[in-house]
């Protein structure tokens, strides 16, 4: 395995593990303004990319590699006032996640690392999942808006999300 490969693999642990603390900081946030199942949909989202991230870490494992844990950032929700905007940043984030993905499977093309070419094309169908989750919940919330009964339902229908524990090269899917 490239020096190359090394570090954008173990940068995207980085990238995985802080989108795990953004969603549960926006779990706490939407927890806060009592829309529990919009809650419950963020707890899962972070451990979702938790399980992202080890991913990346048992694939390094497996290739005779020693991940790297980074220091992970602090989320920032200063501009989040409301859900709307919690589930606009959310699409915003798995849309820079979708990129860094992409530059992965483009550097395991041009490195001809086939085990990692193969291994990136779950995560490369993973984001097309994420962004449409994200995007229809958006848009759920631009028709409802961000009170009222209409909210309320949004709220509760989010609540019976569940957690389907998986790892990518791990676990049966």
């Amino acid at each position: 395995m490239t020096d190359k490969i090394k570090n954008i693999l173990n940068e995207q642990i980085r990238e995985e593990m802080y989108s795990s603390n953004l969603y549960l900081a926006m779990a706490g946030r939407l927890e806060s303004w009592n829309l529990k199942g919009m809650s419950n949909w963020m707890h899962i989202q972070a451990k979702e990319e938790h399980n992202h991230a080890l991913g990346f870490f048992y694939f390094l494992l497996d290739r005779d590699e020693e991940p790297v844990i980074p220091a992970i950032a602090a989320p920032d929700l200063s501009g989040i006032k409301k859900a709307s905007d919690v589930f606009a940043a959310a699409l915003k984030h798995e849309q820079h996640i979708t990129a860094c993905i992409g530059k992965i499977y483009e550097l395991a093309k041009e490195e001809k690392d086939h085990a990692l070419e193969s291994f990136i094309k779950w995560y490369i169908d993973e984001q097309v999942e994420e962004e449409a989750n994200a995007k229809e919940i958006s848009g759920k919330l631009s028709l409802v808006g961000d009170a009222g009964s209409s909210l309320y339902l949004l709220d509760q229908e989010l609540a019976a999300r569940t957690f389907v524990d998986f790892i990518p090269g791990k676990t049966a899917a």
